[in-house]
């Protein structure tokens, strides 16, 4: 390949990643807003959630997403999951390369990692890494104490002997910046015994898992069917007091319970990869993470759900504007197709599950002109939700794909989008509200 033509391939990767990436990266976002109508959902809309009319296919595989559920193709799928300590940083994602937008899990102010494979080891060095962390912030501690130290001690003796000093004027400024140093040693100091004090693990009350308290940070590391499941309580402002905080956290893990692929809960609660929560239907929850269908690892779809007006997230731009804007991405790859085969997706409005949504994206060849076509594409579809719904929560899924050039793990570049989109409908049509054997609350108090 000429350096030129190699040049060229290289900004078409570039520029399919940029515009997937930006386009995507700040989902889910957006919140229904209506300022000439209702400030909340009416009993319709809110039974519209649970597409009532649908009917699952006999015998298909589901899997489920905080209160979502959603039907899935005869292939079997995977989560964006991989090994602990690995380059992910313990994120979901399929490789370095291979993953969303944001690949988070979050419920109330609790943040939730899954990792596999897995062993006890893996759960003792999660713990270590948390306590490696304190003697990192000691020691940073300590040497500023030590820097400080050789300040007042220099300082000291210029003030005892002037003729040490450069000039008389910059002995006079001495006294102060000695208190100066002497407070911020106390200060420090006092920072080294809280952390002594605050920084240790903690006995969760469960079988094979591990605690600490970081601080207002607080952590739960378990072992559960080859798989570790890392919890993380972060305080700040706005949030409940530590022993509160504690009391809410120990009770979640209590609730806990790992769930199989495919498997389905009744109750209410929230569905995590390999996991779920149970919860009074009132639970504040955030979430993004993809998923990929075995046969086609360089295809991920992100789904992303969210409870909108609460915890930062906040109205953003609609779910219309997001699409256009994916769609005419198109047109930006103008100056650098030279004749490949660009598509344009949209904008236009679709449905997910019996949600009203708009979808857009783009599908660009990517391969050397004479050479079999190999195809990147970024597709989203997104539906709004309602401030502080947990029926309507808003909803996105991004449909993405990677190429061998992109990821060495991938064997086989993706299929025209065609074929994925084809599976990108199927899942969008069977999404809705997952049913529980007790109503949500929203639901049973809606006239």
């Amino acid at each position: 390949m000429r350096a030129s033509d190699a040049e060229q391939t290289k900004s078409l990767w570039w520029l399919v990643f940029c515009v997937g990436w930006l386009l995507s990266a700040c989902q889910p976002s957006s919140a229904q807003l209506d300022l000439e109508g209702p400030s909340r959902p009416t009993h319709e809309q809110l039974l519209e959630a649970t597409h009532a009319g649908h009917q699952a296919p006999a015998g298909g595989r589901q899997e489920c997403l905080g209160r979502l559920v959603w039907d899935l193709g005869a292939q079997p799928m995977e989560w964006g999951v991989m090994a602990p300590g690995a380059w992910s940083g313990d994120k979901f994602r399929f490789s370095e390369h291979v993953h969303g937008g944001q690949d988070y899990v979050g419920a109330a102010n609790i943040s939730m990692v899954v990792s596999q494979p897995a062993k006890w080891e893996d759960i003792e060095s999660m713990q270590e890494s948390a306590d490696a962390r304190k003697g990192i912030a000691i020691s940073a501690y300590e040497e500023s104490i030590k820097v400080s130290q050789r300040l007042v001690a220099r300082f000291e003796a210029a003030i005892a002997d002037p003729s040490k000093a450069p000039s008389a004027d910059e002995v006079s400024r001495y006294p102060a910046a000695v208190e100066e140093y002497k407070k911020d040693i106390r200060e420090e100091q006092a920072s080294i015994n809280r952390i002594k004090q605050d920084w240790h693990p903690i006995d969760l009350g469960l079988p094979q898992s591990l605690g600490y308290a970081a601080g207002p940070t607080l952590h739960a590391f378990l072992l559960r069917d080859g798989r570790a499941y890392n919890f993380m309580s972060v305080g700040g402002e706005g949030e409940a007091p530590f022993d509160e905080r504690k009391k809410a956290f120990l009770d979640m893990l209590q609730r806990f319970k790992v769930r199989k692929l495919y498997e389905i809960p009744k109750e209410r609660g929230l569905c995590i990869p390999y996991g779920f929560i149970p919860d009074d239907g009132t639970g504040h929850f955030r979430m993004e993470v993809s998923m990929r269908y075995k046969d086609r690892p360089g295809v991920i779809y992100t789904i992303g759900t969210a409870v909108v007006g609460e915890r930062g997230i906040e109205q953003g731009e609609s779910p219309m504007l997001q699409a256009t804007a994916r769609s005419a991405a198109s047109l930006l790859a103008g100056g650098l197709t030279e004749g490949r085969e660009v598509k344009s997706i949209g904008p236009r409005p679709v449905q997910i599950g019996a949600l009203p949504a708009y979808q857009g994206g783009f599908s660009l060849n990517v391969a050397e002109p004479g050479q079999p076509p190999v195809f990147n594409y970024s597709v989203y579809t997104g539906y709004a939700g309602w401030d502080h719904s947990r029926v309507l929560p808003a909803i996105t899924v991004n449909l993405r794909s990677f190429t061998k050039e992109q990821d060495p793990s991938i064997k086989e570049n993706p299929p025209p989008i065609e074929e994925s989109m084809q599976r990108l409908d199927a899942l969008l049509k069977g999404m809705r509200l997952r049913p529980t054997d007790q109503p949500m609350p929203e639901l049973a108090q809606s006239p």
